[in-house]
C-alpha cells in the first residue's frame, strides 16, 4: 500500500502525523507544509496527476478549504482514499467537515484534540496500528503539549520537553528519532527518553530560559485593534514560551504578536482570559484556535502590520 500524508510542518502534533503514518504502513511518502502553503502543495499532486498514484492519502493538523474540498469530494478516485484528520476552530466553523473523508474534532472524552490524536485513533480502529504503550504515551505527551493541556492540567514536563527535542532535532530529525525509538519497542514498555536526549534537552532549557529574558527586554506595546499588544520579533521555535513567561510573570498585555521573520509567520496568543487572538488573525488573513493563532506574513497583510508598526 502506498501512502501520501500532508502535515503540519511547524510542531510535534504535525511531525506526529508523519511518524504514526511511517510506523502504520511500509511505503509512505510525507509532504511537511505550513497551513498557508497546504492548498497550493496538494495543487501540485493534482497537476503532475501524483495524487492517483497513492492508496491513501491523509492530512494531519492541516485542513482542506475549498475549491480543493469539494474537488475531492467529486473525484470518484479520490473521494474514498482522503482522510482528514484536524482539530481547529476556524477549520469547523467555515464548514470544512462537511465530506465524509473529514474528521474536525475539537475534543473528546480526553480533552482538547489534536491532528496526532484523531489520527491514531483512526489508525488504532482500522487496525492499521498496533496499541503500544510508548505510542500511545507518545500521541498523550504530543496531545498534552499542543492543547497546551500539559501546563494547565497535568503540570507535565515530559510533554515540554518533548517539543524542546523537536527544535533540538529539527522536523526530519527528529521524526527519524522518535520513528526509531517506536517502531521495535516492547509492547508494554513506556515513553523514555534517553540518557543522552536528556542531556541535550536540559542545555536547551538553560538556552532556552536565557533567550528568553532577553527577547522580553525587546517587547513593544501597542494598541491593536482595541486590545493591548506586545509585539516581538522572535526566532519562531520560542513562541510558545515567550506567552507562558508573560503569562506567569504577569505583563500586563492582552496578548503577544510574535513576529518571526524566520518562519514569514505571525503567532497571536492569548494572555487575558476572554481574549480571542483567533480573531485578532483572521483580521491579518490568518486561522487558528481562540488561545493561539497565526498568520503569514504576505504581500498583502505587510502593509496592515507596517501601520502597526509605526509609532510604536
Amino acid at each position: 500500500m502506498k501512502v501520501l500524508i500532508f502535515t503540519h510542518k511547524s510542531d510535534i502534533d504535525g511531525m506526529g502525523g508523519a511518524i504514526l503514518s511511517k510506523l502504520a504502513f511500509e511505503n509512505v511518502d510525507y509532504v511537511l507544509c505550513e497551513t498557508f502553503s497546504l492548498q497550493n502543495e496538494i495543487a501540485k499532486y493534482f497537476k503532475n496527476q501524483k495524487i492517483y498514484e497513492y492508496d491513501m492519502i491523509f492530512l494531519t493538523d492541516l485542513w482542506l478549504e475549498e475549491p480543493t474540498l469539494t474537488k475531492v469530494a467529486l473525484d470518484e478516485k479520490l473521494k474514498n482514499k482522503f482522510f482528514v484528520f484536524d482539530h481547529h476552530k476556524s477549520a469547523l466553523e467555515e464548514n470544512f467537515n462537511k465530506y465524509d473523508f473529514t474528521t474536525i474534532k475539537i475534543s473528546d472524552e480526553k480533552g482538547r484534540c489534536s491532528g496526532t490524536s484523531l489520527f491514531y485513533e483512526y489508525l488504532i480502529s482500522n487496525k492499521y496500528l498496533k496499541n503500544k504503550k510508548a505510542i500511545e504515551d507518545f500521541v498523550e505527551l504530543t496531545r498534552r503539549y499542543d492543547t497546551w493541556e500539559w501546563k494547565n492540567i497535568y503540570n507535565d514536563e515530559k510533554a515540554h520537553e518533548l517539543t524542546l527535542l523537536f527544535d533540538i532535532l529539527g522536523r526530519n530529525g527528529y521524526i527519524t528519532t522518535i520513528f526509531e525509538k517506536l517502531k521495535n519497542i516492547d509492547q508494554h514498555e513506556n515513553f523514555e527518553f534517553s540518557d543522552s536526549e536528556k542531556m541535550i534537552i536540559n542545555n536547551k532549557k538553560e538556552q532556552v530560559e536565557e533567550t528568553i529574558k532577553n527577547y522580553i527586554n525587546k517587547i513593544y506595546y501597542k494598541e491593536v485593534l482595541g486590545y493591548r499588544a506586545g509585539i516581538i520579533f522572535i526566532d519562531y521555535e520560542y513562541r510558545n514560551d515567550i506567552a507562558e513567561y508573560i503569562r506567569e510573570n504577569k505583563i500586563d498585555i492582552d496578548f503577544v504578536m510574535l513576529i518571526a521573520l524566520d518562519y514569514g509567520t505571525i503567532s497571536y496568543r492569548k494572555i487575558k482570559e476572554g481574549m480571542n487572538v483567533r480573531k485578532i488573525a483572521e483580521k491579518f488573513g490568518g486561522k487558528g484556535h481562540d488561545g493561539a493563532a497565526s498568520s503569514p506574513i504576505s504581500s498583502e497583510s505587510i502593509g496592515n502590520i507596517l501601520n502597526i508598526l509605526t509609532n510604536i
